[in-house]
């Protein structure tokens, strides 16, 4: 939840920033010799810019309670988690099937 200080409650989040995870786990790769594909390091790219996005209202002064077009916001909002929602679905059922194996 966002605060009008700017602050937030990580708590309901469930985590912090998960870049240092993210980090950690293709140093882990790159130790081992398993080295990223193009589609992992863009699929890396958009969760990263995703979380930016979405951590950086923290440092804004002013909350989306001073918002005059909350609407607007609101159903662009729920557009684009449609397709991120599509997005998911794909990656979860390319994630299954490879876990699967052939």
């Amino acid at each position: 939840m966002r605060y009008r200080s700017g602050g937030s409650d990580r708590g309901r989040a469930g985590r912090g920033r998960a870049g240092g995870k993210i980090g950690r786990a293709a140093a882990v790769r790159r130790a081992r010799g398993v080295a990223d594909a193009q589609g992992d390091i863009c699929a890396m790219r958009l969760t990263e810019g995703l979380e930016d996005a979405v951590l950086a209202l923290d440092t804004q002064p002013a909350g989306f309670e001073d918002a005059v077009r909350k609407a607007d916001h609101v159903e662009e909002l729920r557009r684009i988690l449609g397709i991120l929602l599509d997005v998911l679905a794909d990656w979860e059922m390319l994630a299954d099937r490879e876990a699967r194996g052939p």
